[in-house]
């Protein structure tokens, strides 16, 4: 199974660190342990539940009879029958009706609107009264499959030519970056070699246009082709280097 989180980054720039170092230092393996670390907490905290926890809300739906009292414990595969009670969905504030209107009551005893537990459940592993934990989605080990990070530029840039914001300096200024990570699944004992990583870098402009290293350094090149018949030499944007540094997240 793999995983794939977003997250929105920033940190100082080293002083004269130029936008094409930001971008180089993303291909690195240092920042795949930042990365790593980053993420590990939110992985962590806001697992969603497992299938089989989300297969089980139908059946843990009460719609007559008597509300079981709030905090008792029951089986996780079996949920007597209940009725309509006179408390709100902590999740939307609204009340639990009597009715046609379903709602779930959770092994812990907490009810909740079946749409709404449907959707907590797809973000986080726990009730949200409690803090009952349930099956999460993923755990054991997890490698870093590929690792892609755009950096953010600032609305100045946006009229410079490409090659020109590549050389421009950020020394010491907070960058932002996005980064999508996407981590696979691993054996225990599996080696780090037998996943390697893919670390892709590009810039993203306010209004969403997005190029690499390589489209920079193209376009300067046939500017200069235009203007003059010397030979030009160009930087490899390296976007898509393969990298055999692997990090693990449990």
């Amino acid at each position: 199974m793999d995983i794939t989180v977003r997250v929105e980054v920033q940190y100082v720039a080293p002083e004269n660190a130029l936008i094409r170092d930001v971008l180089q230092m993303f291909r690195t393996p240092a920042w795949v342990r930042f990365m790593v670390r980053y993420i590990s907490p939110h992985l962590k905290n806001a697992a969603p539940a497992d299938k089989s926890v989300m297969d089980n809300l139908a059946s843990w739906t009460v719609s007559g009879a008597k509300t079981p009292k709030v905090g008792s414990k029951r089986s996780i595969t079996s949920v007597s029958p209940s009725s309509s009670c006179a408390q709100d969905c902590v999740i939307c504030l609204s009340e639990l009706q009597n009715g046609d209107e379903q709602f779930v009551s959770l092994p812990c005893g907490h009810e909740f609107h079946l749409p709404c537990i449907r959707s907590w459940l797809k973000l986080r592993s726990t009730c949200p009264s409690c803090r009952f934990q349930f099956r999460k989605a993923f755990s054991g080990s997890y490698a870093v499959r590929t690792l892609n990070s755009a950096l953010l530029l600032k609305q100045e840039h946006r009229p410079l030519p490409k090659e020109e914001i590549l050389n421009t300096c950020v020394g010491r200024e907070t960058v932002r970056a996005v980064v999508n990570v996407t981590l696979s699944q691993i054996a225990a004992h599996a080696k780090q070699s037998q996943y390697p990583c893919v670390l892709n870098a590009l810039m993203i402009h306010s209004n969403g246009d997005s190029f690499t290293e390589a489209a920079a350094s193209d376009a300067a090149l046939a500017k200069n082709s235009n203007s003059s018949n010397g030979d030009k030499e160009t930087e490899d944007g390296g976007s898509n280097e393969p990298r055999s540094k692997r990090t693990r997240v449990a």
